[in-house]
């Protein structure tokens, strides 16, 4: 798994409801603080200080508080463009079909643009895949992230990690 897989089954796992094992990873930590790339290092090592220094009942309030009732930062992406609308519903089937024809079925109870399981995907796909699918919902992606900066949630860390991971996938493609 190269470092830009990492970032975002990383991002994906953090994007989900707390686990209280996710203290536990001080070697992906030590990982991380090796990495050459400051404005993809730093927001990890932030949200790190942040899991150590809250308790995990917190964590999960905040989660809660943070991603289940607001509709700004819903994890959701086509949800900022569709809302509830009938129109949903064809990107959602697009989305999906996206997933299987890049070879990767990904067993989920959750809307295939649940923003975890786009990262989950991007982790594991075949980069091109993985690429034009970041791209597609990149707007959306950084929206959430500006939302979360708003309310000063230390989600928007990981969103930040995540924007410029995509950023440097799309600057190697116009090189090449």
């Amino acid at each position: 798994m190269n470092q830009r897989q990492k970032v975002f089954s990383l991002v994906s796992k953090f994007l989900q409801y707390p686990d209280e094992e996710w203290r536990n990873l001080g070697e992906i930590e030590r990982e991380i603080e090796q990495w050459k790339s400051l404005k993809i290092r730093q927001p990890l090592l932030n949200f790190f200080r942040y899991l150590h220094s809250t308790l995990y009942e917190k964590l999960c309030e905040n989660y809660v508080y943070t991603f289940d009732f607001h509709d700004k930062t819903t994890l959701y992406l086509t949800f900022s463009v569709f809302q509830d609308q009938c129109d949903r519903g064809p990107a959602l089937v697009q989305l999906r079909r996206q997933y299987l024809e890049s070879g990767v079925d990904l067993y989920s109870d959750e809307l295939p643009d649940y923003l975890p399981l786009v990262l989950e995907f991007a982790a594991i796909a075949p980069e091109k895949a993985a690429g034009k699918l970041l791209k597609l919902h990149f707007r959306a992606i950084r929206q959430l992230q500006l939302e979360l900066q708003a309310i000063g949630s230390p989600y928007s860390d990981l969103l930040m990690a995540c924007i410029e991971t995509i950023e440097s996938l799309k600057s190697e493609e116009k090189v090449s």
